[in-house]
């Protein structure tokens, strides 16, 4: 009875310990339920403390072979495509080359995440590089959804992976409004409210990218402007996400934002903080203060002649002196 008896059924000698827990066990049904019941996994901690006068060389060679694991999985980490890219400015393929710089010229800050993010992944947008035209992917967030939809802040996201940038808001969201059209039927009961707006009395909002408080931010777009038109002078992170309400605000939880005046708050923002500094008067009674000072001083030394030179350099010490205590 080296292990003692069962401390699962209580009734057989113990034949088994889990390497975690150290709970005796007979047979494979005390196994089950003592992980059952503890839930345990039976395998043993790795990390556990053990002092070094309890280590037997089975710890001595499982601490080894752990630090050989984790070697490994450090090196292979490294070697992860993933991994290959740590920054921004790396050498994109020909094809993410030629998309920003052709948002360059239409003056749009295009910006292209790394390989492993999911909008990289997601983004479906392509450059027709013979007719030199964007294909968007453009994501619509519905806002002032009924309450009874159960949607997070009551917004109804919808995906559209290749928008033409030289066709209008309008004409690129009449999808959804239109009855006409099997995708607004299909979204009656949640589009409802900008249905019955109409395509003419709703308004677009893009949401701010690269400017302060960007998640709360977002640019008033003209509906009849086309694409394009409307990204020029905005930061595109990867693709454009367009908010939809009929009512002429921003949706709630976002504020209005203005290119020009986000620019001036940041000029306000690099202009340095200079102190108010004393009047010219105040100044010239200060100097006059000194003065009087120094002839007090020189005035002091009775039996003197303060006209010497010699007197002259000794007074002037002290004065710096006073003047800088």
């Amino acid at each position: 009875m080296r292990l003692g008896m069962c401390e699962v059924c209580a009734a057989k000698e113990a034949c088994y310990a889990c390497p975690k827990c150290e709970v005796k066990t007979c047979s494979l049904p005390c196994v089950q339920i003592h992980k059952k019941e503890l839930n345990c996994d039976g395998q043993r901690d790795r990390t556990k403390f053990v002092p070094l006068n309890e280590m037997t060389s089975r710890e001595f060679m499982s601490d080894y072979c752990f630090l050989e694991e984790c070697t490994r999985y450090a090196e292979n980490r490294k070697s992860d495509p993933c991994k290959r890219f740590t920054h921004d400015q790396r050498n994109l393929p020909v094809t993410q080359h030629r998309m920003r710089m052709a948002a360059k010229k239409r003056n749009i800050n295009l910006r292209l995440q790394l390989e492993n993010f999911s909008r990289h992944k997601e983004n479906t947008t392509f450059l027709n590089w013979k007719l030199g035209r964007f294909h968007w992917r453009v994501e619509w967030l519905f806002a002032n959804i009924p309450y009874e939809a159960s949607l997070p802040r009551n917004i109804a996201r919808f995906v559209d992976e290749e928008c033409n940038e030289e066709l209008t808001l309008s004409d690129l969201v009449v999808k959804y409004v239109d009855l006409q059209h099997e995708t607004a039927r299909d979204q009656r009961k949640l589009l409802t409210n900008h249905q019955t707006a109409g395509i003419g009395q709703l308004s677009f909002w893009l949401r701010a990218e690269g400017v302060r408080r960007s998640s709360t931010r977002c640019y008033l777009l003209d509906s009849t402007k086309t694409l394009g038109e409307n990204l020029v002078g905005r930061t595109i992170v990867e693709f454009p996400t367009i908010l939809v309400t009929y009512e002429p605000k921003p949706p709630g939880g976002y504020e209005a934002i203005d290119s020009s005046e986000e620019f001036e708050e940041e000029q306000e923002e690099d202009l340095p903080v200079t102190k108010p500094g004393p009047s010219s008067n105040a100044v010239a009674e200060d100097l006059d203060d000194s003065h009087d000072v120094y002839y007090k001083l020189a005035a002091a030394f009775a039996g003197e002649d303060v006209s010497e030179t010699e007197d002259d350099e000794e007074f002037e010490e002290i004065y710096k002196q006073r003047v800088v205590l």
